[in-house]
């Protein structure tokens, strides 16, 4: 592929070499905080029967307010008083809150009953789930490439599932449901950011992060209200919860950063690539901590078990890789919009065109 098609821009004064690094540097970065987040929630969901409600709950207000105030030192005071409140920017706003939420919640649960290792893999079967919705919804005909791409994520899921080293089945349903609403949550991002660059005159990347913002806002500020009620509950919260909140949010929000500065680097191609690797980076991480002793995180297993799910997780990189590479292509063939991954659900899905694939 031509370094055209990789290199989104390249700043002034650089080569194409260290651009190049520094972007692959990002995006890993952004994989690995992205599986420190699922540990993180894994840790401190478990303690306790609350726990997972009360970290997502409270992770969601600490990060609605970072969003804000970063938005609010971003964007002019009236980009956001008045020219955002237009009903096409909100209603693809309220779907992706509801489904991101609904997604997330399910992760939690399932968190509470599996490892990270076993769980952040699965996590591409939202390529299946968004292959059908584009297909059977928008009528959007799928290239061999990505028909392939999906078999070989359903293919990946399966040897995940085998040998006792997979979910059980009511964790993989539910997870399953969670990943057809991210799914539909990067959908309605796609939207969200067609509507603010049809109001503002902003860039596909500028727009991408105003959604990206405004989103995590609302989404704290909806749930904003539920501390009132974690309160009234018996035992409760204390700055344990807090804490847990805060070192969640860090890790999310650490690896958001890290896939914005990929995207800024190298384009939305090989960032949606590299944050894919966080099945690898999970199941390497799982690894490590169950050989140091920290069966409560991970559970200990034979060498089979974890080279298969390692077998699996590059399954679903490669899948992920072969489904975004050959969007590419059709778009450059049909004229359409590229459907890739989103922020919301830690990848990059439909959010930006060509333009900002193909770099300036």
């Amino acid at each position: 592929m031509p370094a055209g098609h990789i290199l989104r821009s390249t700043p002034p004064g650089s080569n194409v070499v260290n651009t190049l690094f520094f972007g692959i540097v990002a995006g890993l970065t952004a994989a690995f905080f992205s599986s420190v987040s699922y540990l993180v929630s894994r840790h401190h969901g478990t303690r306790e029967k609350h726990a997972s409600r009360r970290l997502l709950i409270f992770a969601h207000v600490l990060m609605g307010f970072i969003c804000g105030t970063a938005a609010w030192s971003t964007y002019s005071a009236d980009t956001l008083l008045s020219d955002i409140w237009h009903w096409s920017i909100w209603l693809p706003c309220v779907v992706s809150t509801g489904t991101y939420l609904f997604g997330t919640s399910a992760v939690f649960r399932v968190l509470t009953r599996a490892d990270a290792s076993r769980l952040s893999p699965l996590l591409g079967l939202k390529i299946i789930a968004l292959g059908l919705i584009v297909s059977l919804v928008f009528g959007q005909t799928l290239s061999i490439e990505q028909w392939f791409a999906v078999m070989l994520c359903a293919a990946a899921a399966i040897l995940l599932q085998q040998g006792g080293s997979g979910l059980p089945v009511q964790s993989l349903i539910l997870l399953s449901c969670g990943c057809i609403c991210f799914a539909i949550a990067d959908l309605g991002i796609v939207e969200m950011i067609n509507a603010i660059q049809t109001r503002l005159p902003l860039s596909r990347f500028s727009a991408g992060c105003l959604a990206l913002l405004l989103t995590y806002v609302f989404i704290g500020l909806i749930v904003s209200p539920l501390t009132l009620f974690e309160y009234a509950r018996q035992p409760c919260p204390t700055i344990r919860d807090w804490r847990a909140a805060a070192e969640y949010s860090a890790a999310w929000l650490l690896a958001m950063f890290g896939l914005y500065a990929c995207i800024g680097y190298v384009g939305v191609i090989l960032s949606t690539i590299l944050q894919s690797t966080r099945g690898i980076m999970s199941v390497i991480l799982g690894a490590i901590l169950s050989g140091q002793g920290w069966h409560q995180l991970e559970s200990q297993v034979d060498r089979h078990v974890l080279v298969r799910r390692l077998i699996a997780a590059v399954c679903m990189t490669t899948a992920v890789a072969l489904y975004v590479v050959s969007n590419h292509n059709s778009y450059e063939i049909e004229n359409k919009r590229v459907f890739f991954s989103s922020p919301m659900s830690d990848n990059l899905m439909g959010i930006f065109d060509a333009e900002d694939v193909k770099g300036e």
